[in-house]
Formats: structure tokens, sequence, C-alpha cells
């Protein structure tokens, strides 16, 4: 039976607080990774129709940046973030909540 793709993931959020035109970076850091290799890091916001891809930028930390669009919700939004494997197997996801205003 083949092991299960599995990591250990931290993700943060800076800043935690936006409005439209600020720009947020992602960043997640990855380590302890078993049953596959990393392919990309991925992160979302379904029920707003936003999905990205972080950028490998070294030892186990991934990263993108983003500018709040207008027309955001206010409130807070968790964002999805999570791995999948050279095979396209997806890994557990953690969420980050960001507050937008």
């Amino acid at each position: 039976m083949a092991e299960e793709f599995h990591y250990k993931l931290e993700a943060e959020l800076n800043p935690t607080t936006a409005s439209v035109g600020t720009t947020v970076t992602l960043t997640a850091r990855i380590s302890d990774v078993t049953g596959g290799e990393i392919s990309s890091v991925q992160a979302s916001i379904p029920e707003y129709g936003w999905w990205g891809s972080l950028r490998n930028v070294g030892e186990g930390t991934w990263r993108t940046s983003e500018s709040v669009p207008y027309g955001a919700p206010f409130g807070k939004v968790n964002v999805r973030v999570y791995a999948v494997s050279k095979e396209g197997k997806r890994g557990q996801q953690t969420t980050i909540p960001i507050t937008l205003s």
C-alpha cells in the first residue's frame, strides 16, 4: 500500500487586514513531506472565484503576492492553502483568515 501524501504546512498572510488595492503576500513553509514530492502549492478562495499558485523560493518556502481587487467583499475571508504532489495527489489544506475592509 502506498504511503499517504502528507506534510507539515505553516502559512501566513501579510498584512492580515487589507483593502482594495493593497498587496497581500502569502507565504507557505512546508516540511516533513512523506508519500511524494511537492509539485506545486495552491491557494484559493473558491466562494469568490479566486485560485492562485505560489512560487517556490527555496528551502521549503513558497510565496505569492496579489492585490485585493476592486469589488472584493468586506469582512473576514478564509484563504485555503495546500500542496499537490508530482503524482497529482492533493495534500491536506490549512486556512488563513484575512479581513477585507
